[in-house]
């Protein structure tokens, strides 16, 4: 097959002193897409991590990079993918979610993989398939300031034991965008971990602790009695129209399509009553922007609604992956949303 289609580099088993501490130097030594494969004390069971989707969320790389420094065995043979590493060092280490033009790697796990994120992601398919894992995590920062929280694309009691590995929060979402996290299946589960915002100590914390359950526990697909889940469905995403000029401050800038409050990312994972002012609209009012559902319906009047040329909630809501970094903003969305009547609480039997 052509080499476009291999992409992944391979390394078995690095001895630890032959890692360096500091994970640009790392990224500098692995060069490109790399699956990282360890030997555990059961290799006949497997577990796989994807990690640096995005070019600039660093949590989970460092908790890998410090666990493989170790030299501690896992309790099954692990496959590590280190995703985006060209992303990750382009210019600026940590700087880039995707090399600009190209597209973002967690929106490539469905046709077409006609260009080089559809190749590696295409591949690492590929590897799933070879090594079966009996779970797939992929850890993610969220792009904003953020508590930690998992998604999956449907409830089972498997993913709920994985997101309970590393938070109490958890998303179900309906959307199927082309990321990793929709190849999960009863045989397979795959979540996804955002352990915070990339520029928060704790966030990194989040992924060395849960990746140590993940690594060392015997089972990881039964959750353990007594663990509240805090559970959101049906979110819905707030996504700018093509060319919609966005900024953030703490009043309204005239001559944008929409500003957004300076301090926004407080509402993550927060309950924002009805009527809260999330920022400002310009002339167009709300024809810049739209709130959809996983069916693709414009469900905007139920989520948001302008009052005094201000944009506000519509009803109680909790706000997640609320990002200030207008370049993700207008590329992907400016936050996802669920009602509070979607909310509800598992308690782990």
């Amino acid at each position: 097959m052509p080499r476009r289609s291999h992409p992944i580099h391979f390394l078995h088993n690095p001895p630890p002193e032959s890692l360096p501490e500091d994970v640009g130097e790392f990224l500098r030594q692995l060069g490109g897409p790399t699956l990282i494969v360890i030997e555990g004390q059961n290799n006949r069971r497997c577990r796989a991590v994807a990690t640096l989707l995005h070019g600039n969320e660093p949590s989970g790389v460092r908790a890998i990079l410090r666990w493989l420094r170790s030299g501690e065995r896992p309790a099954v043979k692990l496959i590590c993918l280190i995703a985006s590493v060209r992303t990750a060092l382009h210019e600026v280490l940590f700087c880039y979610r995707q090399i600009p033009g190209q597209r973002d790697m967690n929106r490539c796990f469905k046709p077409p993989f006609n260009d080089p994120p559809g190749h590696v992601a295409s591949h690492f398919k590929e590897l799933l398939a070879h090594y079966q894992p009996e779970a797939v995590l992929d850890i993610h920062n969220t792009s904003g300031m953020s508590p930690a929280f998992g998604v999956v694309t449907y409830e089972s009691a498997a993913h709920e034991a994985l997101v309970s590995l590393f938070t109490r929060r958890m998303i179900v979402t309906e959307y199927r965008l082309g990321s990793l996290m929709e190849l999960s299946c009863d045989q397979q589960p795959v979540v996804t971990i955002e352990c915070g915002g990339a520029n928060q100590p704790e966030a990194d914390l989040i992924a060395e602790q849960g990746l140590q359950r993940y690594l060392f526990s015997d089972d990881i697909l039964q959750g353990k009695p007594g663990p509240v889940l805090d559970l959101y469905r049906q979110a819905v995403r707030f996504e700018l129209q093509p060319g919609c000029r966005i900024a953030y401050a703490d009043q309204r800038i005239p001559g944008v399509d929409l500003t957004i409050s300076l301090d926004v990312e407080k509402f993550n994972f927060g309950v924002i009553p009805a009527l809260t002012r999330l920022g400002w609209l310009g002339p167009r009012g709300v024809s810049t922007f739209q709130v959809l559902s996983a069916k693709g319906e414009n469900v905007l009047p139920r989520y948001f609604l302008s009052k005094s040329n201000g944009l506000y909630s519509a009803q109680q809501l909790k706000l997640f992956m609320v990002t200030t970094n207008p370049a993700i903003a207008q590329s992907d969305c400016l936050l996802y949303a669920c009602a509070e009547t979607e909310h509800e609480q598992h308690q782990h039997r």
